[in-house]
């Protein structure tokens, strides 16, 4: 039996035994007496409905990353990136003494991300950091802190993501995933509120409405520029927005107050989709 599973029991036994109304109610739940042999597969339904009777989920620890990481040679990354997907996991559902908590959530997934594109980078230019420069070089024309970096963990997420996007040309939401983990990843290290993250959205969707702008659910501007008879004058308004730190804080805001985790684990799994064909041919 699993070492897991078995201390699950133990905890049961001890219980059982310490506080005859738990047994008692136990039985009663599980439909069991003391006299009656179950059978191994019946055994293994009971274990499952004592955890969830018990409040002890081990089902994260037990089951594959929802990241295909299997494709990863380094035996040493793959199971550090297994390692930050259950964790990561463990704060989306509050299992193993976690709370559920969006923030951890998106640090074990930052984490996960950078891992992968300093493999993608060292797995496809041989571990050559010149070779590493040159390629970032290509599809960033900026690379802050590039020349002053003497490993891969040195250049910054920001610079190897924004060559990776226009590398692979990735999408909208993609690009905003990411820049987005980054933004609370920092928050998180500087210890910022939830409030402060928060921005005032309900103040600034009345500025928006004040404009002009008809709302999505979600709060960000509907957009129909491609629409005939799009306004124009609307649209210029908008471009011009879009680039104040104002809006840039209210479109993280929302994102922030939504807590798309699904959509998240959707992106990471597609950036090492596109790392696992990217790399192929490096493998042995």
């Amino acid at each position: 039996m699993d070492e897991k599973l078995q201390t699950v029991l133990n905890k049961v036994v001890l219980l059982c035994s310490q506080n005859p109304e738990f047994d008692s109610i136990l039985r009663k739940r599980l439909g069991i007496n003391a006299t009656r042999t179950i059978p191994i597969a019946e055994n293994n339904d009971k274990i499952n409905r004592i955890e969830k009777y018990l409040g002890l989920d081990y089902s994260v620890d037990a089951q594959n990353s929802v990241i295909d990481y299997s494709y990863i040679k380094d035996e040493k990354v793959k199971n550090q990136l297994i390692s930050d997907n259950r964790e990561m996991m463990r704060f989306r559902y509050g299992t193993r003494y976690h709370e559920i908590d969006f923030d951890e959530f998106c640090r074990f997934a930052h984490l996960q991300a950078e891992m992968l594109l300093n493999y993608y980078y060292v797995t496809t230019c041989n571990s050559d950091l010149n070779l590493i420069k040159k390629r970032i070089r290509e599809n960033n024309e900026n690379p802050k802190g590039l020349d002053e970096a003497n490993t891969i963990f040195a250049i910054s997420f920001r610079v190897k993501m924004w060559s990776f996007n226009n590398e692979y040309e990735t999408s909208q939401q993609f690009r905003a995933i990411f820049n987005n983990l980054v933004r609370v990843r920092n928050d998180v290290s500087h210890r910022s509120t939830e409030q402060e993250q928060l921005f005032c959205i309900s103040d600034y969707k009345k500025y928006l409405i004040n404009l002009g702008f008809k709302l999505k659910e979600d709060g960000l501007p509907q957009l129909n520029w491609y629409d005939k008879g799009s306004d124009v004058e609307l649209k210029a308004k908008y471009q011009k927005l879009q680039e104040t730190p104002e809006f840039k804080q209210y479109e993280f805001s929302v994102w922030y107050n939504v807590k798309p985790y699904d959509q998240i684990i959707e992106e990471l799994r597609t950036l090492s989709a596109v790392i696992a064909d990217a790399t192929k041919e490096n493998m042995v």
